[in-house]
Protein backbone atom coordinates (compact mmCIF):
# COMPACT_ATOMS: atom_id res chain seq x y z
CA UNK A 1 0.00 0.00 0.00
CA UNK A 2 1.67 3.31 -1.07
CA UNK A 3 1.59 6.50 0.84
CA UNK A 4 -1.43 8.20 -0.96
CA UNK A 5 -3.83 4.96 0.25
CA UNK A 6 -2.32 5.08 3.51
CA UNK A 7 -3.46 8.86 4.01
CA UNK A 8 -7.07 8.13 2.42
CA UNK A 9 -7.44 5.33 4.58
CA UNK A 10 -6.67 7.60 7.77
CA UNK A 11 -8.71 10.55 5.87
CA UNK A 12 -12.18 7.88 5.71
CA UNK A 13 -11.91 7.23 10.00
CA UNK A 14 -11.14 10.91 10.27
CA UNK A 15 -14.47 11.43 8.57
CA UNK A 16 -15.65 8.50 10.23
CA UNK A 17 -14.73 9.93 13.77
CA UNK A 18 -15.81 13.28 12.74
CA UNK A 19 -19.46 12.99 12.03
CA UNK A 20 -20.10 10.89 15.29
CA UNK A 21 -17.89 13.43 17.39
CA UNK A 22 -20.18 16.53 15.73
CA UNK A 23 -23.57 14.58 16.28
CA UNK A 24 -23.17 13.59 19.84
CA UNK A 25 -21.23 17.17 20.49
CA UNK A 26 -18.24 15.12 22.16
CA UNK A 27 -15.06 16.46 22.27
CA UNK A 28 -12.82 13.17 21.00
CA UNK A 29 -14.04 10.48 19.11
CA UNK A 30 -11.38 7.86 18.36
CA UNK A 31 -11.04 4.00 17.34
CA UNK A 32 -9.13 1.78 19.98
CA UNK A 33 -7.35 -1.53 18.79
CA UNK A 34 -7.42 -4.08 21.43
CA UNK A 35 -3.70 -5.28 21.12
CA UNK A 36 -2.72 -8.00 23.65
CA UNK A 37 -3.02 -6.31 26.99
CA UNK A 38 -2.48 -3.14 25.46
CA UNK A 39 -5.31 -0.67 24.37
CA UNK A 40 -4.02 1.03 21.15
CA UNK A 41 -5.18 4.36 19.57
CA UNK A 42 -5.31 3.92 16.11
CA UNK A 43 -7.06 6.81 15.06
CA UNK A 44 -8.14 10.02 16.88
CA UNK A 45 -10.01 12.72 15.97
CA UNK A 46 -10.96 16.10 17.96
CA UNK A 47 -9.28 17.47 21.11
CA UNK A 48 -7.57 13.87 22.10
CA UNK A 49 -4.20 15.97 23.19
CA UNK A 50 -6.00 17.70 26.20
CA UNK A 51 -7.32 13.58 27.38
CA UNK A 52 -3.05 12.69 26.72
CA UNK A 53 -4.62 10.60 23.46
CA UNK A 54 -2.08 10.25 20.38
CA UNK A 55 -2.61 8.58 17.29
CA UNK A 56 -0.37 5.47 17.96
CA UNK A 57 -0.37 5.06 21.68
CA UNK A 58 -1.18 3.20 24.21
CA UNK A 59 -2.54 2.45 27.74
CA UNK A 60 -3.21 -0.49 30.00
CA UNK A 61 -6.38 -2.30 28.45
CA UNK A 62 -7.58 -3.66 31.69
CA UNK A 63 -7.60 -0.21 33.17
CA UNK A 64 -9.70 1.47 29.86
CA UNK A 65 -13.29 2.05 29.98
CA UNK A 66 -13.15 0.41 26.31
CA UNK A 67 -12.16 -3.13 27.82
CA UNK A 68 -15.14 -2.41 30.40
CA UNK A 69 -17.56 -1.44 28.37
CA UNK A 70 -16.88 -4.95 26.33
CA UNK A 71 -17.22 -6.86 29.12
CA UNK A 72 -19.83 -5.62 30.56
CA UNK A 73 -18.49 -3.99 33.61
CA UNK A 74 -19.70 -0.42 32.64
CA UNK A 75 -22.17 1.06 30.49
CA UNK A 76 -21.96 1.80 26.98
CA UNK A 77 -23.10 5.20 27.41
CA UNK A 78 -21.78 7.39 30.91
CA UNK A 79 -22.80 10.29 31.13
CA UNK A 80 -21.35 11.42 34.49
CA UNK A 81 -18.11 10.02 34.68
CA UNK A 82 -16.98 11.08 37.83
CA UNK A 83 -20.77 10.86 39.06
CA UNK A 84 -21.28 6.96 39.21
CA UNK A 85 -19.51 4.26 41.08
CA UNK A 86 -18.19 2.14 38.52
CA UNK A 87 -16.38 4.71 36.88
CA UNK A 88 -15.32 7.49 39.11
CA UNK A 89 -12.50 5.69 41.08
CA UNK A 90 -11.00 4.81 37.50
CA UNK A 91 -7.55 5.85 36.76
CA UNK A 92 -9.06 6.83 33.05
CA UNK A 93 -11.54 8.90 34.85
CA UNK A 94 -9.03 11.36 36.72
CA UNK A 95 -5.89 10.68 34.53
CA UNK A 96 -7.32 11.70 31.09
CA UNK A 97 -10.36 13.69 33.07
CA UNK A 98 -13.23 12.02 31.42
CA UNK A 99 -16.68 13.36 32.00
CA UNK A 100 -18.82 11.81 30.14
CA UNK A 101 -18.41 8.61 27.40
CA UNK A 102 -19.83 6.55 24.99
CA UNK A 103 -18.52 3.38 23.15
CA UNK A 104 -19.28 0.77 21.20
CA UNK A 105 -17.68 -2.28 20.23
CA UNK A 106 -16.07 -3.26 16.41
CA UNK A 107 -16.54 -6.44 15.75
CA UNK A 108 -14.80 -8.11 12.58
CA UNK A 109 -16.50 -10.28 9.96
CA UNK A 110 -14.71 -13.41 11.60
CA UNK A 111 -16.46 -12.37 14.79
CA UNK A 112 -13.22 -10.97 16.71
CA UNK A 113 -13.34 -8.02 18.98
CA UNK A 114 -11.26 -5.53 17.33
CA UNK A 115 -11.65 -2.82 19.80
CA UNK A 116 -13.78 -0.21 20.28
CA UNK A 117 -15.46 2.87 18.81
CA UNK A 118 -15.27 5.94 21.37
CA UNK A 119 -16.50 9.24 22.17
CA UNK A 120 -15.21 11.54 25.39
CA UNK A 121 -15.96 14.66 26.88
CA UNK A 122 -13.97 16.54 29.87
CA UNK A 123 -17.54 17.51 31.64
CA UNK A 124 -20.72 15.70 32.32
CA UNK A 125 -23.41 15.27 29.36
CA UNK A 126 -26.86 14.77 30.96
CA UNK A 127 -28.37 14.55 27.53
CA UNK A 128 -26.03 11.48 26.69
CA UNK A 129 -28.50 8.56 26.51
CA UNK A 130 -28.26 4.84 24.41
CA UNK A 131 -29.94 6.22 21.47
CA UNK A 132 -27.17 8.02 20.58
CA UNK A 133 -25.49 4.39 20.48
CA UNK A 134 -27.65 3.62 16.91
CA UNK A 135 -25.84 6.55 15.09
CA UNK A 136 -22.34 5.45 17.00
CA UNK A 137 -23.13 1.65 15.95
CA UNK A 138 -23.71 2.14 12.19
CA UNK A 139 -20.53 3.86 12.04
CA UNK A 140 -18.79 1.08 13.82
CA UNK A 141 -19.84 -1.03 10.87
CA UNK A 142 -19.09 1.39 8.60
CA UNK A 143 -15.36 1.91 10.48
CA UNK A 144 -15.03 -2.37 10.52
CA UNK A 145 -15.58 -2.06 6.58
CA UNK A 146 -13.06 -0.29 6.21
CA UNK A 147 -10.67 -1.38 8.21
CA UNK A 148 -10.77 -4.67 6.74
CA UNK A 149 -11.44 -3.56 2.99
CA UNK A 150 -8.59 -1.11 2.75
CA UNK A 151 -6.52 -4.10 5.12
CA UNK A 152 -5.96 -1.36 7.79
CA UNK A 153 -6.02 -4.25 10.23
Amino acid sequence: MGHDETEQDTQILERLLGEVRRALAMEVAFVSEFAGDRLVFRAVEGDGESFGWREGDSAPLDESYCKRVIDGRIRRVVPDARGEDVTRDLWATSEAGIGSYAAVPLVLSDGRAYGTLCCASHEPDPWLRDRDLRLMERVAHRTVRALEENELL
